[in-house]
């Protein structure tokens, strides 16, 4: 094999998979440009759609007490923090959406003499509540998904969270704490009435 051929042989191989480095490096910046629209993800057997799952335990939970049915909805004057951290922040309102779930969690066990734990998991917490009788089946349900959204919203750091969901998240949290909050009062007077 003389330099020619040895010349030739290597622009061959070399050929194909320098074609396919530069379409790439071409094509970097509207690909990335469409990662961060994605609102889910499947691979095999994951599949993770964040709206849906929102919108879903949105439809579930009933709407809040203090929502009239019959009037229009009035913007609020002052927005909640979960909802002011989201306005910049979508995916850390999400959490502080969850915190106010997990807070309340935290307060119905104090409030109720129950071991409160503060590193236990939130399932834990929730386990003790549902066990003593202080959360109800449907919240409970509710409060489990909610938690795995809170934790695919932390966990997915390779996508972008729109500000719808933070803003679904921070609705269903507000239902969660106050139905976590209700229904325990409801039943701690009904206790001890």
């Amino acid at each position: 094999m003389d330099w020619m051929q040895f010349v030739s042989a290597l622009v061959s191989a070399v050929a194909w998979p320098a074609a396919v480095v530069t379409v790439v490096c071409l094509l970097k910046g509207p690909i990335l440009g469409l990662i961060p629209k994605i609102r889910s993800f499947k691979y095999g057997e994951l599949h993770v759609d964040l709206t849906e799952a929102l919108q879903s335990l949105q439809e579930e939970l009933p709407a809040a007490a203090n929502e009239p049915d019959a009037q229009p909805e009035a913007p609020p004057p002052k927005l909640s923090v979960p909802l002011q951290i989201a306005a910049v922040s979508p995916r850390a309102g999400m959490i502080a959406a969850w915190l106010e779930v997990e807070g309340a969690l935290n307060a119905v066990l104090k409030r109720e003499g129950l071991d409160s734990n503060t590193h236990a998991l939130p399932r834990q917490k929730l386990d003790l509540l549902r066990d003593a009788g202080h959360v109800n089946g449907p919240t409970y349900r509710a409060v489990l998904r909610t938690f795995k959204l809170r934790n695919e919203a932390v966990h997915m750091l390779d996508r972008e969270i729109p500000y719808d969901d933070a803003v679904a998240m921070a609705d269903v949290c507000a239902r969660l704490v106050e139905s976590i909050s209700t229904y325990s009062k409801s039943q701690s007077d009904f206790i001890s009435g």
